[in-house]
């Protein structure tokens, strides 16, 4: 019973993390209320389930943008802010035992509120406005992506934490498709992942038996989602991402106010 259970929380979060671009601390929450993990061994744990099913998203991804010659602009923002995530995790390691995490939350927090209020504003505000983007605005766009990318690599390398919302805000604030961004996120996070793991590793206590069952589902259910989203009619896709914008948006207002209430 307890593999059929870790196999299909796997694949369901496998699935909607690579749909997505987010959803890791899924496992998290996973490990503790159903496997009654600790919340250290809970997020080592789900740093490592999360890497196969990274690793192949990515390479379905690229070859699904290689076939439909979709690499150009998003592809460099996709390395840029893949930059700024690697400085982002190596400094929230460096920082890991200096810094208070009181402030480093509300900083955090702070961020997350930003950039769900920017989405939100893009997505539902300014299709109504009727005005051309000045290029003072696309600068700051550019400034706050590059801005996610630091977000996403802190979470990684301060508190093991795989950082794909703030990826995909990034994306977003680029004019990027739910389908763009859920691939340059899940590129980033594979190497931010692995940096990650590297750093923590002398000090990670992994659950070995549930990680590596819940990877086998993990895997499935991560590979799948791309090709269900390639296979998706374009009005469908388009639906998908004017809708999940603000939802993703809504997910990092909260994330971003939890713990003040």
């Amino acid at each position: 019973m307890e593999i059929t259970l870790l196999l299909l929380v796997g694949f369901i979060i496998g699935f909607i993390m690579i749909s997505l671009g987010m959803g890791a601390a899924l496992y998290i929450g996973s490990f503790i209320t159903l496997f009654g993990l600790t919340a250290k061994t809970a997020a080592a744990s789900a740093l490592v389930t999360t890497l196969p099913a990274l690793i192949i998203a990515t390479l379905i991804y690229h070859g699904v943008r290689k076939k439909h010659d979709r690499e150009s602009h998003h592809h460099r923002q996709e390395h840029r802010l893949l930059f700024w995530a690697l400085v982002g995790t190596l400094g929230g390691s460096l920082l890991v035992n200096r810094i208070n995490q009181h402030y480093y939350q509300i900083i955090i927090s702070v961020i997350l509120v930003v950039l769900a209020l920017s989405i939100l504003y893009k997505t539902i505000i300014a299709p109504h406005l009727h005005h051309q983007t000045r290029p003072t605005q696309t600068r700051l766009n550019q400034v706050m992506a590059d801005g996610t990318g630091i977000v996403s690599g802190v979470m990684t390398g301060l508190v093991g934490m795989s950082g794909g919302g703030p990826l995909v805000a990034g994306m977003f604030l680029v004019n990027a498709s739910l389908e763009d961004a859920v691939a340059a996120s899940a590129f980033i996070r594979t190497w931010t992942t692995i940096v990650g793991i590297g750093l923590h590793w002398p000090t990670m206590t992994i659950a070995w038996h549930p990680v590596i069952i819940m990877s086998l589902g993990t895997i499935v259910g991560a590979a799948l989602a791309p090709l269900v989203m390639q296979h998706l009619p374009g009005k469908t896709k388009q639906t998908f991402s004017r809708v999940m914008k603000p939802i993703i948006a809504l997910i990092l207002l909260y994330l971003g106010v939890k713990p003040f209430i």
